[in-house]
């Protein structure tokens, strides 16, 4: 064995002595050693009984170079940063930049490869115990200091008196009292490096966080980054990089032992407003605001929310997404229970009207230290008009209040405070059409911003006890334009209300509104991005050598198939190998996340297959065939995991995943198969529940249908599938409905006689024939034939183009399907179309986690044009999306809803159970269902089934 010599360097280091000058002691190992046995080693000359472990550092010392080349490269940009300063006269900024040069000058820095370290963990866990290369290393074993290191733009670096209890806001309004902070310093934002973390935290008058610090952390204070030119804009991160590897000051007021700087010891106040949640909360409308009005803020990315409010003379019923960081979008069904839904009681009984519609607010820009938090909204501006505004709203917050204040227009506009500015630019501007979209559905661009326009605004207050904040506005609706059956009488402009927070999860509202009406609210609240599960999954496999096999021969091939399924991650699979690579070809099992399921299969491959395998192949399987290889190089792939890499962790192993083309698979009778066990074609049944819904029908404002369906599937051979759905009803209020016809429009009723089709308790869903085929390395296809839904009956082909890990996809399908019967048997009546479609699929990468998806072709009602489907998929897993189709049909044409659309969520249903699973949940709602832009519903499409190619629903 390679003898290798490790020099350890135990340094006793006082609170207030230089590293260099400090006590040590070496230790000197020989042979390869972890970190547990050099710590052990050092436990048995008693260097570590009073060690403060946080604090705790190991320093490679004979890996300083690259470090001291960053070091000088910082150096040389700040002396040229402070030549361009003084060239423009600005000396403050100037003296700075020649500051922090002395500062930097000062630091001893060392390569950090381990962070965090305990004598305890490394007992205990492989990831706490890494494998030290050959070299020295500096053992730094500080007692608990009693102070904190302050740099950056401060004109008293160094080290600074600790005291507990003080937020990093604390902690440099401090400092900056004393007039101690230098032009040009960060506003907004300072950092917090410790041993093994870096958290950047606010500390501005109008956002804080409640950061605490600990002894001996550094805070860092940075330059503003609009105040540095282009070229060094990236100096701030240079320099945070570089305190990730501090090790000790060696500045001359350090090696004297000066005192340490001293700060008021006042403790930030636990009533602060920076430890309250300052997340804004949701009006009347379901939307993030204050009571009548909204404001510029936004919910966090994925926030979801349902709310219900009664405002006297509405009710009101919303859904809220936060969909993207600057994007709120809100659905919403308003009844009126002055109003009938019609005059004809054979058609609606004494239903009362319920209108549906949406809005939207996108944020233009952020708040920062000057400037508010600027958004831009759309009330209602695609239903029927009844509710429809416009307007432009900013927030400034000062600690807990929360000011808004904004101008509004139709709608939020109607007291006419100011001339619309928009006349001046044209007359059109200056009227507003007060008649409403009859079919709704539209987008009506004319209307925007027109008419008299008002001012709007009020305040949030956070009040010290957390759950509770405090409202007032001041409303810009004088309810002259109401359309609600009765007046609406407004005795004062001011509204006054309080949110409180039952939970994290449930918020009631209660408010005094127009001086004379008492209203309350409920919003049901969650965030798609943070949803989990704890999840029950067994240890992942240390692959250490013992049992590993000396050959291919010794190996248990169909030992190591039932480890795959044992670990979750892969299910029948099989074996070649050649020469040195193993390759398996294997199903994915449970692991949503594709790279925990390689991660997990790679180490039952290091545990098993003989040092003389370098390559390990993994390719993902599909309806039989192979679909994507991913390629390990084993090597590199033990090091990582048995932590004898620097500096990585040994989960970080998704870099070493290298996405290929996936090779064909040998024949039957090839020399390389290890295992590869014939297919057993089995018989599969099971159950299914599921929940139909429809909101704001003429009978009733809510109907249903629960059942359940009962599926059964075969494949015949490779390539042939068949599959059966039977739906039976548990219960339904479908046969309320008075009408069983579907309105007046100008196209065949493809949809709208869907209500004849829920008439059945029992009923044959679909029954097919599939045919999968793979055509070539990205291309797909499959036929197939049967009842393919509940309406239609045919047969139809698919081809897909899809490459491994490319953003784009394409794909085309055509249909022959004849309408079926009404009684949900074998019959079929005499509509008969050709409908087909063009796909074009783009995952956008400017658009975090986003897939537009587009349809070009014909429809069942042979109505042409496009499909424009959105899918945002957040951090659990839970996909969001809206589709539309624009054909050509008029609205006159499609009738009521002037043209499809419809929501969906996909929620992943391993967030409901403890195991994981790749199975889905999805629920659907379609505003209205009309006949025109209306698609075949498909049991199934080659894009999901190719989903591992370049991932979107499993990652």
């Amino acid at each position: 064995m390679k003898r290798i010599l490790i020099a350890l360097f135990a340094m006793a280091v006082l609170a207030e002595s230089d590293v260099a000058n400090a006590e040590t002691k070496q230790v000197q190992f020989e042979g390869p050693v972890r970190l547990k046995q050099a710590l052990n080693a050092i436990e048995e000359q008693g260097l570590l009984a009073d060690v403060y472990w946080p604090a705790v550092r190991l320093v490679k010392t004979d890996e300083a170079a690259d470090l001291e080349r960053k070091k000088q490269n910082i150096l040389l940009q700040l002396a040229e940063l402070e030549a361009y300063w003084r060239g423009r006269r600005e000396t403050d900024k100037a003296d700075a930049a020649l500051m922090l040069q002395g500062q930097i000058k000062g630091w001893q820095l060392g390569q950090q490869y381990w962070g965090h370290i305990r004598i305890e963990q490394t007992r205990q866990n492989l990831a706490d115990n890494p494998l030290l290369p050959e070299g020295s290393y500096s053992l730094v074993l500080p007692e608990r200091p009693e102070h904190i290191y302050m740099y950056g733009l401060v004109s008293k670096p160094g080290k600074y008196a600790f005291h507990t209890g003080k937020t990093v806001a604390n902690w440099l309004s401090s400092v900056e009292e004393q007039s101690e902070l230098l032009d040009g310093y960060n506003k907004n934002v300072a950092t917090v490096v410790s041993v093994d973390d870096e958290q950047q935290t606010n500390w501005a008058y109008y956002k804080q966080s409640d950061t605490e610090l600990m002894p001996g952390n550094i805070l860092w204070l940075g330059f503003e980054p609009n105040q540095l030119p282009p070229k060094y804009k990236s100096l701030n991160d240079d320099i945070r990089g570089l305190l990730k590897h501090f090790v000790a000051d060696t500045s001359v007021r350090s090696a004297t032992n000066a005192p340490v700087y001293q700060v008021s010891a006042t403790p930030t106040s636990e009533w602060h407003w920076s430890r309250r949640d300052l997340s804004p909360s949701y009006n009347d409308y379901g939307s993030v605001g204050l009571l009548q009005n909204p404001t510029a803020r936004m919910m966090d990315e994925g926030a979801f929310a349902l709310s219900y409010t009664d405002m006297d003379e509405y009710r009101r019923y919303t859904v809220s997404l936060q969909l993207l960081p600057w994007l709120e979008t809100t659905a919403f069904y308003t009844e009126f229970p002055n109003k009938l839904y019609s005059d004809v009681p054979d058609f609606s009984g004494d239903n009362i009207l319920a209108d549906k519609g949406f809005d939207i607010k996108a944020r233009l820009w952020e708040e920062s230290y000057w400037l508010p938090e600027v958004s831009v909204g759309f009330r209602d501006f695609a239903g029927t008009g009844l509710f429809d505004a416009e307007y432009l709203v900013a927030n400034k917050r000062f600690g807990p209040v929360d000011v808004s204040l904004g101008l509004g227009f139709g709608r939020m506009g109607t007291h006419d405070d100011f001339t619309n500015p928009f006349c001046e630019l044209s007359d059109e501007y200056c009227q507003r059409e007060t008649s409403f979209g009859g079919n709704g559905g539209k987008v009506e661009f004319d209307r925007w911003f027109t008419g008299p326009m008002a001012v709007f605004g009020g305040l949030e207050y956070q009040t010290p006890w957390e759950p509770l904040s405090l409202k007032v506005e001041y409303d810009g609706n004088d309810y002259s334009t109401e359309r609600a059956g009765v007046p609406i009488k407004q005795d004062s402009r001011w509204n006054f209300g309080a949110n409180y927070q039952v939970s994290d999860y449930f918020d009631v509202q209660l408010s005094y509104e127009r001086g004379n009406t008492l209203m309350f609210n409920f919003s049901l609240r969650t965030n798609f991005n943070t949803l989990n599960q704890i999840k029950v999954t067994p240890d992942k496999v240390v692959p250490t050598e013992e049992k590993r096999k000396e050959s291919l021969a010794d190996v248990d091939w169909a030992g190591m198939n039932r480890t795959m399924r044992e670990q979750m991650a892969f299910s029948g699979a099989r074996f070649a190998a050649e020469d040195d690579e193993v390759t398996m070809y294997a199903y994915h099992f449970r692991y949503r996340d594709s790279d925990e399921a390689y991660d997990r299969a790679a180490r039952v491959m290091a545990a098993e297959l003989p040092d003389s395998v370098k390559t390990y192949n993994m390719v993902d399987m599909t309806l039989f065939d192979p679909n994507v290889n991913t390629k390990i190089d084993a090597e590199q792939f033990k090091d990582r995991v048995l932590n004898r890499e620097p500096g990585k962790d040994v989960d970080e192993v998704d870099d070493l995943f290298v996405r290929l083309e996936s090779p064909d698979m040998p024949e039957r009778g090839d020399d390389s198969w290890m295992l590869n066990p014939e297919n057993k074609f089995t018989n599969r049944y099971g159950l299914k529940p599921f929940l139909d819904q429809s909101f704001g029908n003429p009978e009733t404002f809510y109907t249903y249908q629960l059942g359940v369906y009962a599926f059964g599937r075969r494949w015949l051979n490779d390539n042939i599938e068949l599959f059966g759905e039977v739906g039976f009803n548990i219960a339904t209020n479908y046969d309320d409905f008075l009408f069983l016809g579907g309105g007046r429009d100008a196209l065949p009723p493809v949809r709208t006689d869907i209500r004849k089709y829920v008439q059945s308790d029992i009923w044959l869903d679909s029954a097919q024939v599939t045919y999968h085929k793979r055509l070539g390395q990205d291309w797909f296809a499959m036929a197939y034939a049967g009842y393919l839904e509940r309406m239609y009956g045919g047969l139809g082909a698919e081809v897909l183009y899809k490459p491994v890990d490319s953003r784009w996809a394409f794909g085309l399908n055509a249909n022959r399907v004849r309408k079926r019967d009404f009684e949900g048997g074998a019959g079929f009546l005499d509509y008969e179309v050709t409908t087909g479609f063009a796909s074009v699929y783009y995952q956008m990468p400017w658009l975090s986690d986003s897939l537009l998806q587009l349809d070009f072709g014909q429809f069942l009602a042979k109505d042409k044009g496009v499909q424009v489907t959105m899918q945002k998929r957040f951090d659990s897993g839970v996909v969001a999306g809206a589709y539309a189709a624009f054909t050509d049909v008029s609205s006159e044409e499609y009738g009521e809803g002037s043209f499809t659309k419809g929501f969906f969520i996909s929620i992943p249903f391993d967030l409901m159970s403890v195991r994981p699973t790749r199975e889905r949940v999805g629920f659907t709602w379609v505003p209205l269902s009309r006949n025109g832009g209306q698609q075949l519903q498909r049991r199934a499409r080659l894009y999901d089934y190719t989903d591992n190619r370049a991932p979107f629903y499993n990652r």
